[in-house]
């Protein structure tokens, strides 16, 4: 049997965990190729005017799969962390994919809830097993590598900061990872601001030690697992100066984005924090417009780099 496995989404949080319980119960897993143009227009003729660049970009990967696979796993996720909520989409993400074409094979969506410290959501992913033809030892082992794989990557250090001396200035970027990472969403925002001679820093490089310390300084807590970490992340980032500048990306449509935005550069503007840019982006972006925004914010940042050495240098020869 095969079953399919849409390369878009929460795929990056947690893809490794859902190929590997197939696997474990005799099962082959098959994954949509990366995002092209041809995944894009078709998740964009597919889906609702309304919905975010994310979420077409899922649609797109789920009818590619579509003539390869017997099944396709879409699981409903509840929440990322215990004391959060995930986004509504990742709720009703199954119900969507069931919608976009009658003909599609069935949409297997157990339910995934990591703020359940009971872990009372797993007994969905046994009877799922069950149902794949595992017998009950297979389906005991194939859920117990899932949450133990789940509970390793929750409890894993985040990835050594990458460095590069010949690169001046370092830049943090804060956005979902299914933005950040998928090359074609993000137009390859990462590559182009190497290539522009910058560091970069990633989310996913911050702890969530450094992440909730940042986050107790706030009136009210974020509710949202990733849009706090996002938050968190670009403080510390602004507050320790690891980072000459951020840029904040979110996708058109994205309501927990445009909330956690604002909050980014209010809360920037009333500290003395480092420069902020903000990328939208929607199935109609554009690389040109993308390079030419990257290219202004990383030279404006280099100024104001030099001109704060200038203005130390200045203070330093003042008090000899």
């Amino acid at each position: 049997m095969k079953v399919g496995v849409p390369r878009a989404l929460l795929y990056h949080h947690y893809g490794e965990c859902w190929t590997s319980f197939l696997e474990t119960l005799g099962v082959e897993p098959v994954l949509s190729a990366a995002t092209s143009n041809d995944t894009v227009v078709t998740g964009t003729v597919y889906s609702d005017n309304e919905t975010c660049l994310p979420v077409k970009v899922f649609t797109g990967h789920l009818l590619e799969l579509k003539e390869s696979s017997d099944a396709i796993l879409v699981p409903r996720v509840v929440s990322q962390y215990p004391g959060m909520k995930a986004c509504p989409k990742y709720l009703g993400l199954p119900d969507m994919a069931r919608s976009f074409d009658e003909s599609l094979p069935p949409v297997l969506a157990p339910v995934m809830d990591l703020g359940d410290r009971r872990g009372r959501w797993a007994r969905e992913w046994h009877d799922l097993a069950r149902d794949l033809g595992a017998d009950t030892d297979r389906a005991s082992a194939a859920v117990k590598g899932l949450v133990g794989g789940l509970q390793k990557a929750a409890r894993a250090k985040p990835p050594a900061p990458r460095t590069d001396d010949e690169r001046d200035i370092t830049i943090g970027v804060a956005g979902h990872l299914y933005n950040v990472y998928d090359s074609r969403a993000s137009l390859g925002m990462l590559g182009r601001i190497g290539q522009m001679g910058a560091r970069i820093r990633t989310v996913d490089e911050v702890s969530r030690r450094d992440v909730r310390r940042q986050l107790k300084t706030l009136p009210r807590k974020i509710r949202w697992d990733f849009e706090s970490r996002m938050v968190g992340a670009v403080l510390h980032w602004s507050r320790t100066r690891s980072v000459a500048g951020v840029i904040y990306v979110s996708s058109f449509a994205c309501g927990p984005g445009s909330m956690i935005g604002a909050l980014i550069e209010d809360q920037m503007n009333r500290e003395d924090s480092v420069p902020l840019m903000s990328i939208i982006l929607d199935e109609h972006s554009g690389e040109g417009g993308l390079i030419t925004r990257i290219e202004a914010f990383l030279d404006m940042v280099r100024r104001s780099n030099e001109g704060a050495s200038v203005a130390a240098l200045r203070r330093g020869v003042a008090k000899r």
